[in-house]
């Protein structure tokens, strides 16, 4: 996969992850404010928290460096070049146009619905352009107005307001001017706006549109709040809200309307006993929720470099008793010098003396297939981690992947008989403490 890609999927699970955290822990108070900066934060949260790069910093801690290695032996496997030239030929080919006709049917589908939306966007703005163009402006209690036909109703875009042009009564007349320009007040169609970019990018996700529809509707909650502090009646307000004539596609607009739906949860939200200060803290969990991801991404990040870093040995005929090994690498990636810290990721690698064909020969001849897993007929891959020192010695080996205690004794017998290593260097070329991680694979044949 492409990081492209893998940015675009992190991305719409983050979305997915965030909303169903609004959902749980902040929908339902009255804090309209901090709702509105919730939903701005977590949708740029969403785009933002692969950006900053903590690798550095990560590569420095034990328990990180840890979790990093044992990760990437978890990690699918890329197949190398030579293993996929040994396939079957067709069956191969095959494979790879059916991959390859069904990643490309998913991006002609998701552009066309970008490209889809994209046009109802423009040909809204083009609308709303051509209705501030052509209506006629008039000052109602020192605020400027579009007249617009009596059968719409009245809504607002950034500074503009749009009226019904003969809207006779006075009171409902100053509910929908206190409501509008509440709009106008706090730029609530920047708001809007974002919420139907992102909506563009990630169509193809259900949980983008109910995040919309949450920052379309929290937003009338704002203004309708604005209009009950002016001093209006509540019940009075309520019973005009119901008696406008309400259009079905209100929440899908541009703009802010003054009867946009639902109006149940309007009117339920305006008659809700207020919600205690103190429920404000839970609202510092977007906090750790942001971090948390930050710290997950760049570990995923930097345990996809170790795996790709790994390959395999060539498969040849073997007994039945020997095992197979696969050897991995550290990832390249400079890191300033520190003498006691265990590094996960460095300039230039530790390594085996000889290579790794001499590796290879060394785990070939030392390792014997345990009876009672041959018995068993247990088989698989043990995943080990060791820090070759700077002297290049190995030390706290352990095992960060399992398959029955004789075959973990086993790879842990061997690689504690391993001779000194030479010794990682960083980009400046002093000799640092790093973590390294080996697979060895147990194979019946």
């Amino acid at each position: 996969m492409t990081p492209l890609f893998i940015y675009f999927i992190k991305v719409n699970l983050a979305l997915a992850l965030l909303y169903i955290s609004y959902r749980l822990l902040f929908r339902n108070d009255t804090f309209f404010g901090l709702r509105r900066i919730t939903l701005l934060g977590m949708l740029l949260i969403a785009f933002l928290y692969q950006l900053p790069d903590i690798s550095n910093w990560l590569s420095t801690r034990p328990t990180i460096s840890e979790m990093i290695s044992y990760y990437s032996t978890i990690l699918p496997k890329e197949i190398p070049v030579e293993a996929a030239a040994s396939m079957d030929k067709t069956a191969n080919e095959a494979n790879m146009d059916w991959g390859k006709a069904g990643m490309n049917g998913f991006i002609i589908i998701y552009l066309s619905g970008v490209l889809i939306l994209t046009i109802r966007c423009i040909a809204e703005m083009i609308n709303l352009f051509v209705t501030h163009r052509r209506s006629k402006k008039r000052m109602i209690d020192g605020i400027k107005v579009y007249l617009i036909p009596e059968t719409e109703e009245p809504y607002s875009f950034f500074r503009w307001i749009f009226i019904p042009a003969k809207l006779q009564n006075e009171l409902i007349l100053g509910e929908i001017l206190q409501h509008e320009a509440a709009h106008v007040r706090q730029v609530h169609s920047f708001d809007v706006l974002l919420g139907e970019l992102v909506s563009v990018i990630c169509w193809i996700n259900p949980f983008v549109w109910l995040f919309k529809k949450e920052i379309g509707i929290n937003l009338e909650y704002l203004a309708d709040q604005e209009v009950m502090h002016a001093g209006y009646n509540k019940k009075k307000y309520q019973y005009h809200l119901i008696g406008l004539e309400h259009s079905d596609t209100a929440i899908a607009n541009l703009y802010n309307n003054f009867s946009v739906l639902p109006l149940k949860k309007r009117i339920s939200m305006l008659n809700k006993k207020r919600t205690n200060n103190v429920g404000k803290v839970k609202y510092l969990a977007l906090i750790p929720m942001a971090a948390a991801m930050l710290l997950f991404n760049n570990i995923d990040v930097m345990a996809r470099i170790v795996n790709s870093r790994t390959t395999e040995a060539p498969k040849a005929l073997v007994a039945a008793t020997t095992p197979e090994f696969v050897p991995a690498t550290i990832a390249e990636a400079p890191l300033p010098p520190d003498d006691d810290k265990v590094h996960t990721v460095c300039e230039v690698m530790p390594e085996f003396p000889g290579g790794q064909e001499a590796l290879l020969q060394f785990l070939s001849k030392s390792i014997k297939y345990p009876t009672e897993a041959f018995e068993k007929k247990e088989e698989g891959r043990v995943s080990l981690t060791f820090i070759v020192e700077k002297d290049g010695s190995i030390s706290d080996i352990k095992v960060v992947r399992s398959i029955s205690p004789s075959l973990d004794a086993e790879a842990l017998r061997v690689v504690k008989l391993m001779p000194k290593w030479t010794p990682g260097k960083n980009k400046s070329g002093e000799i640092i403490r790093v973590a390294y991680t080996v697979p060895v694979i147990f194979r019946l044949q």
